[in-house]
């Protein structure tokens, strides 16, 4: 039987709140764990060879992302090194985390809609494992966009690999606006779910909740994206939504 992740969030994010190296990723795939000696070796070729069969595994079920275990700790593994990770390939990682965690979305939704009281449960830890992974992908976002790459856009379709034009260029900058727009519509997709039904604690639903609240507030401390009328409004619709419909404290993401 084919291996799944054994995912602990309160584990992880203790980690990755302290020194997001840190994160446990040793069962990763071996290509990327012989970069660790000299991380210049840490190309876009090479991180394409590792995530495109993630990719198509997401592409046909969400859950591929835990099937087998290695899947999940390899995207850790590459977020390990985001500081001198390759624009289009955090890109593309932001793709399949997006598209992996929207398309759980809908699956959980129709499940919740079947009034099946023990078909949802199975449901707690892959949303938990995308959440994870969003945020710590939004994260490195905001690191590179304080940067000043000068990477072309490549060509994608499908899960991990969205269309995206030569828009996202401007002035030699990678535009990330889309697709933290995007990130922001799922994150109120997922928390439009009766996520009571699935996170049976208070502190189990604000443990998932303050993944999607914390990249929020990361995001708002940047003054490029403030001043951005449509970063603003999603972002502020998160907000609300957590407050709204599961008791958010503004402000506090601990």
């Amino acid at each position: 039987m084919e291996d799944r992740a054994q995912f602990d969030i309160n584990e992880s994010l203790k980690y990755y709140l302290s020194d997001p190296t840190s994160v446990p990723t040793a069962d990763a795939e071996p290509e990327l764990l012989e970069c660790e000696a000299d991380p210049d070796q840490l190309s876009t070729t090479l991180i394409d060879n590792v995530l495109n069969p993630i990719v198509d595994a997401v592409a046909e079920n969400p859950e591929g992302l835990a099937r087998p275990s290695k899947r999940i700790l390899t995207l850790a593994r590459i977020l390990r090194h985001c500081s001198i990770l390759p624009i289009r390939s955090l890109s593309k990682l932001l793709d399949l985390i997006v598209s992996g965690l929207s398309v759980e979305a809908d699956i959980v939704h129709g499940d919740l809609e079947s009034d099946e009281p023990d078909g949802v449960q199975h449901h707690k830890h892959l949303l938990e494992m995308y959440g994870f992974l969003l945020q710590w992908a939004l994260s490195a976002v905001e690191v590179k966009a304080a940067e000043r790459p000068a990477e072309a856009a490549p060509a994608r379709r499908g899960v991990g690999k969205s269309g995206r034009s030569k828009a996202s260029m401007r002035d030699g900058h990678w535009d990330w606006t889309a697709q933290i727009q995007i990130s922001m519509e799922t994150m109120c997709k997922v928390m439009k779910l009766k996520l009571s039904r699935i996170f049976l604690t208070t502190s189990d639903r604000d443990t998932f909740v303050n993944l999607f609240t914390r990249s929020i507030y990361l995001i708002l401390e940047s003054e490029q994206r403030v001043k951005s009328m449509t970063i603003r409004m999603h972002a502020f619709k998160v907000l609300c939504i957590a407050v709204k419909h599961h008791g958010h404290a503004f402000g506090e993401c601990s």
